[in-house]
């Protein structure tokens, strides 16, 4: 059983004061053990939920150099996080400067860039890293210079200092396990067409680890994984490629694509051009303005949000607290293996249909209309 809950946050205008309701991990996974992940006593059903207060300007003393370094912003889901980063940022009055390597086979790039800019002066690191364990050993030499380092939205297998991610095992679980839930009185074999994104990023690593155990001994089946960068023409080519495959005849061989938010967006206007969408239904991962836009029109299920803005946002907070010596804003928790004590934020999982679509507060999930990404702060 998971934790799925409707978590209405206190969230001003932009650069206004907020505050969310957050699932505070047990023990903190900030060591680099992927055990902690599935370590019983960070199930959701046991993690607490918490208040996360931010801190207020009058609070922050100086303005530090923060580096942001995202895989890319080719889709709307990092353009959400950057609008995160931005505003907190602001909002304290610190010094951002964000850059996006491009895609996830561009680890090169995102290693240099990080360098750069810690070079630069740089005073702390938050990083959404394009690989679990290609980004590690950078991540520990810049720790061992005592610049602290906070891991956003994917996950590292390397110490760091703080956590501001969603669990995709469990992105990954919920949508496979609301598909399952959704056929639970059919007694035939459903077919699926899983799309779990880049082979090798840890957080689609993650993902698939988490669909299949959704879907271990039950009568759903997945007759083909599809692994590929989440580029919109990468995307629309395997679902294109999948659709020729086993969608060709008079009935498809499955009913159901499960995958990214751009696999999805992708889906959705090519069911459209086969007549399908009627006869398959689509499930996303994680949440979009696009995936928003379909859901409201009825032509996607289902999909979670992990809300990624307000995960953006308490990662500038902690970096700003672990910069100036102030206490994680829910006091920490000891470290899966050493017991240090660290903070491992995750928000709670929203799922959207198209049933609860006019009571999903989208404020913590989506940028604002128009907005575009901004790359620094002064």
């Amino acid at each position: 059983m998971f934790l799925i809950s409707y978590i209405s946050p206190t969230q001003a205008n932009e650069g206004g004061y907020w505050s969310q309701s957050v699932n505070v991990f047990n023990y903190s996974c900030t060591d680099g053990d992927v055990d902690c992940w599935t370590d019983k006593r960070n199930s959701l059903e046991t993690l607490p939920l918490q208040i996360y207060a931010p801190l207020k300007p009058n609070q922050v003393n100086n303005k530090h150099h923060i580096c942001v370094s995202f895989p890319h912003l080719k889709d709307s889901y990092w353009v959400g996080v950057a609008y995160g980063i931005i505003t907190e940022g602001r909002r304290l009055g610190q010094k951002i400067t964000l850059f996006e390597a491009g895609g996830y086979t561009n680890l090169d790039a995102q290693l240099n860039q990080v360098d750069d800019c810690i070079t630069n002066g740089g005073e702390a690191l938050i990083i959404g890293p394009i690989s679990s364990n290609g980004n590690a050993k950078q991540i520990e030499i810049i720790r061992e210079k005592g610049i602290p380092v906070v891991v956003l939205v994917t996950g590292i297998n390397t110490a760091v200092d703080a956590n501001s991610l969603q669990s995709f095992i469990d992105m990954g679980y919920t949508s496979c396990k609301w598909v399952l839930d959704q056929e639970i009185d059919n007694p035939n074999e459903t077919n699926i067409v899983w799309f779990p994104g880049p082979p090798g990023a840890g957080w689609s690593i993650a993902s698939n680890v988490g669909c299949l155990k959704a879907l271990n001994g039950s009568k759903i089946k997945i007759l083909e994984t599809n692994w590929g960068d989440t580029g919109k023409s990468i995307q629309l080519q395997l679902v294109e490629e999948t659709l020729q495959n086993l969608a060709s005849g008079p009935e498809p061989e499955f009913k159901y694509i499960v995958g990214t938010g751009t696999t999805i967006e992708a889906a959705a206007g090519a069911l459209r051009a086969r007549k399908l969408q009627n006869k398959i239904k689509l499930v996303s991962t994680y949440y979009t303005p696009g995936i928003d836009l379909f859901i409201k029109r009825g032509l996607i299920s289902m999909a979670p949000s992990d809300q990624m803005i307000s995960q953006a946002r308490i990662a500038v907070d902690q970096a700003v607290r672990l910069l100036g010596g102030i206490e994680m804003a829910t006091g920490g928790r000891p470290e899966y293996n050493t017991g240090r004590i660290t903070e491992h934020i995750q928000q709670p999982i929203l799922i959207v249909t198209p049933k609860n679509f006019n009571k999903f507060d989208s404020s913590t999930t989506l940028a604002p209309k128009g907005w575009s990404p901004v790359f620094s702060v002064n």
